[in-house]
């Protein structure tokens, strides 16, 4: 019987990459054994990327795509990866319908009423307390612990 994974793939946006916190997220999926897929740019090591486009560099191969939520789907079926577990972690709401679990960086629904509308819209989605490459860390960080316990 083979033993579900707790997380296979998450699809980060871009701008959340950094030296700091970012590091340590990548490192937390390295040692969980995530394919971390940066969305909007290509980052050293990944074997696989999406362009804003929805290119999806896939191994070395472009895939041409139908926008961004079509190449994470994509990417998932290459990798066999289940929706539930796919994480995405962005700025905006692009990647929720293509995920598993989706942290949205940066937002404040009591700010923005439309934001509040959305929300109920995607129910897979979570606030991440933190911005910027915080807010990836405390994507991938709180999956991992909540889904080991």
């Amino acid at each position: 019987m083979q033993t579900r994974w707790v997380l296979r793939c998450a699809y980060v946006d871009f701008p959340l990459f950094g030296d700091g916190l970012a590091v340590r997220a990548l490192e937390a999926c390295d040692r969980a054994e995530i394919e971390v897929v940066p969305v909007g740019g290509e980052i050293p090591g990944a074997r696989a990327w999406i362009e804003r486009d929805g290119t999806l560099q896939l191994d070395g191969e472009a895939v041409a795509g139908d926008g961004i939520a079509a190449a994470v789907a994509r990417h998932r079926r290459a990798r066999a990866c289940e929706l539930e577990d796919a994480l995405g972690v962005a700025r905006a709401l692009d990647l929720a319908p293509a995920v598993g679990t989706f942290w949205l960086a940066g937002a404040a629904p009591g700010e923005d009423p439309l934001l509040a509308l959305e929300l109920e819209r995607h129910p897979n989605v979570r606030l991440a307390e933190g911005h910027g490459e915080a807010a990836f860390y405390e994507a991938v960080v709180t999956t991992l612990m909540e889904r080991r316990a």
